[in-house]
């Protein structure tokens, strides 16, 4: 009994792992290239499982108009086929709706996804009814080589006497990663988040040094914190959306110890999590817009 029962015990085991999927994290950094010549920042960010892709992208991450978008996809290993689209909106700053965004649909050629430092090709554009708008070209480096680089420079200035202690500080690795991954809502600055949900979740605390930073929080004009000093203790709020799009006003009172005023923000509801962070002198403004699709 004791062996039928350890081999059966080992039976589950290894149906139960030697048949799942583990996923892979992949990520780039790098731009997209429009027929008109412009560059945008673009990032990729996706989990492979067996064939199928599934993440999300960053259009102009840090800039006015920073789009997160859903992605979903396969790459063919046999013949080096990797193939994505994006297909909906998380979040953006551009005061575009979602039907005038022209989203990236990608087929291209990458070699081995898992060695592969860098890939390019061309993208076309549609829009959600599937009409064709701007075309242009991916070109784009692993997250892994992107540090790799950043680490030298790095090194080469901390070495150097031609910097101060506090430049260097600034240039620190950490730091400037951290400027590639966060999102920042600046001063007037509105982000725009969509959701099918009927109710959001909203997470205000500091996640840096306390620094005594306080804020006004308002809700469509009604004041829901007043004066509120954020910890790195988190306050979670709800709220029901009971019209199209619900405006959430974030006011920086006070800057605290240490200028400017960086509140973590962080909105959540079934389906996606969208994390940000305010970047604001004492009497400034920045907004979040919750859109029901």
């Amino acid at each position: 009994m004791r062996r039928k029962s350890y081999t059966g015990i080992l039976f589950l085991i290894c149906l139960t792992f030697c048949n799942s999927s583990i996923a892979q994290e992949f990520e780039f950094f790098g731009v997209i290239k429009l027929n008109d010549t412009s560059l945008i920042s673009y990032k990729l960010l996706f989990d492979r499982v067996n064939d199928s892709i599934q993440g999300y992208s960053l259009t102009d991450f840090s800039g006015k108009h920073e789009t997160k978008s859903n992605i979903k996809g396969y790459y063919n290993a046999d013949k080096n086929l990797l193939s994505f689209k994006e297909y909906d909106i998380v979040y953006t700053k551009s005061p575009v709706v979602q039907e005038d965004f022209c989203f990236v649909n990608f087929n291209g050629n990458v070699r081995d996804l898992n060695k592969v430092k860098a890939f390019s090709g061309d993208f076309k554009g549609l829009y959600t009814n599937g009409e064709r708008c701007l075309d242009g070209k991916i070109v784009v480096n692993s997250g892994q080589e992107v540090r790799k680089r950043v680490e030298k420079i790095d090194k080469v200035i901390q070495r150097s006497r031609k910097f101060s202690d506090s430049v260097k500080q600034n240039i620190k690795v950490a730091r400037v990663l951290d400027t590639l991954t966060r999102n920042i809502i600046a001063k007037n600055e509105n982000l725009n988040i969509f959701t099918r949900d009927q109710k959001i979740k909203l997470s205000v605390y500091d996640a840096g040094k306390e620094d005594g930073d306080i804020i006004n929080l308002f809700v469509n004009g009604k004041p829901v914190l007043q004066n509120y000093t954020v910890t790195h203790t988190k306050k979670h709020l709800e709220f029901k959306l009971e019209s199209p799009s619900t405006l959430i006003k974030i006011e920086a009172v006070s800057e605290g110890t240490s200028s400017p005023n960086t509140v973590r923000l962080e909105v959540e509801d079934n389906r996606n999590f969208v994390r940000t962070i305010t970047n604001l002198k004492a009497g400034e403004t920045a907004a979040m817009t919750i859109i029901k699709k």
